[in-house]
């Protein structure tokens, strides 16, 4: 009997959705085996009723709900985690590609001994085989851990899940065994994203700019039709190293890969680097004044000319359309 635990991250008490769509893939892979059980761990105080309808199948979600566990330590989250892994004889530990678990699961693999494999893109559940595009999304490798407890990181292609069988879910509460860690891991200081909108990672529409925007000014464009859409603002590795944006946002194989149902790629040449970011985008509408930019190739909608001149009149029409709903 394989036993599988998936890592639920919160940030502010709310639980990421790409750890919910990541439990309830895993929730289907372990259906599909037909010999494995799914446990999972949160860390970190949560109201649980927000997995209420949103969260499949059976299992038990162990909960270190400890006010000294709201923000991410890593020496506390590892410790607990691993207690976790370790008493329940787990066999898999998933996590959802993201900045955390990308420092968190190297430190788990090193105190568990287990194998790791990051920015997975489907697993086998037959072979224990996993994918992930190397080449800067060129090629399509397949990987098999050496060891039998193993940790993997998919990407958020593979954790997005429309599984959505009937179950049961037992919570039951972890005491993190409380030890101070402030004087060694003093925070220096909290920057909270209060905006609204959600997080590039897990945006449904996402709109990025690149050089083509010409400066952080011309963002000012990407925001509002951001808004309009109800979508979040992503941009290139050159506008992010430009100072243009925050590498919260970045898009590509330097930064996050997303993989919306719509994606505007504005004043993006569309370097491989970034196209790897996007390749499990749903549809890609590219705006570039430069009608060979590498971007047209995969682009399903294209418009040759300047974002300067296009996004405003893109941004009052979709103004009108709305007024008149």
């Amino acid at each position: 009997m394989n036993k599988f635990l998936v890592f639920l991250e919160q940030r502010e008490g709310v639980v990421k959705k790409a750890s919910v769509s990541l439990w309830n893939r895993i929730q289907e892979l372990a259906a599909l085996r037909g010999d494995s059980v799914v446990s999972g761990i949160l860390v970190g105080p949560a109201d649980i009723r927000q997995l209420d309808g949103v969260i499949a199948g059976d299992g038990v979600i162990y909960h270190a709900k400890a006010e000294s566990c709201r923000l991410y330590n890593q020496e506390c989250y590892t410790r607990v985690v691993a207690d976790i892994f370790q008493r329940e004889a787990c066999t898999a530990l998933y996590f959802a590609d993201t900045a955390m678990s990308r420092e968190l699961a190297p430190r788990l693999s090193v105190r568990l001994q287990a194998s790791l494999l990051t920015g997975c893109t489907m697993s086998d559940p037959a072979l224990d085989c996993v994918s992930r595009p190397v080449y800067s999304g060129s090629f399509l490798a397949s990987f098999v851990p050496k060891r039998h407890q193993r940790l993997f990181i998919l990407s958020s292609s593979a954790s997005i899940s429309s599984y959505s069988a009937g179950g049961h879910i037992d919570f039951i509460d972890v005491d993190p065994q409380s030890f101070s860690m402030e004087n060694i891991f003093p925070v220096v200081r909290q920057i909270v994203m209060r905006e609204g909108r959600p997080d590039v990672a897990e945006a449904r529409i996402v709109v990025a700019g690149g050089r083509g925007m010409g400066g952080s000014e011309g963002f000012a464009l990407l925001e509002q039709l951001a808004l309009l859409l109800g979508g979040a603002v992503g941009a290139s590795r050159t506008a992010v190293d430009e100072g243009w944006r925050p590498h919260a946002e970045q898009i590509g194989q330097t930064g996050k890969t997303v993989a919306p149902a719509l994606y505007f790629a504005c004043g993006i040449s569309g370097a491989v680097q970034h196209r790897a970011g996007i390749g499990s985008a749903g549809i890609v509408v590219a705006i570039n004044r430069d009608r060979h930019a590498p971007i047209f190739d995969i682009a399903d909608y294209g418009i040759a000319g300047d974002v300067h001149n296009v996004l405003p009149k893109l941004v009052d029409s979709l103004k009108d359309f709305l007024k008149k709903q």
